[in-house]
């Protein structure tokens, strides 16, 4: 799915990648990809590596989708986490490894 500024699809092997600038105004995208692919597959990947910008509801997005992996006995898998999303985690005093499960740095 392609949004203004952002593109965020889910690959034949269940990965989620986004790129681009992912914020408010891309969040129901977001919102109804990660569902899917959280309903979808056995072991939901997210790449983040190709994300040039993000904002709070996109953390809050990722971090829920994580959650809700976790409750459903599925792995969460994070790969390549980008600058932008780094810089918006220390803006919140979080850390990415939120995303994993894995604790703060």
């Amino acid at each position: 799915m392609n949004c203004s500024e952002c593109t965020i699809e889910i690959t034949a092997g269940g990965v989620l990648r986004l790129s681009g600038a992912v914020d408010t105004y891309s969040a129901t995208e977001l919102r109804d990809q990660l569902a899917l692919l959280l309903k979808e597959h056995a072991t939901p990947s997210v790449d983040l590596s190709e994300l040039e910008a993000c904002d709070f509801t996109t953390i809050q997005l990722l971090f829920a989708a994580r959650r809700w992996a976790e409750g459903a006995g599925k792995p969460f898998i994070v790969a390549g986490i980008s600058d932008a999303v780094r810089r918006t985690c220390a803006e919140l005093g979080l850390s990415p490894k939120l995303f994993t499960g894995e604790g703060s740095e």
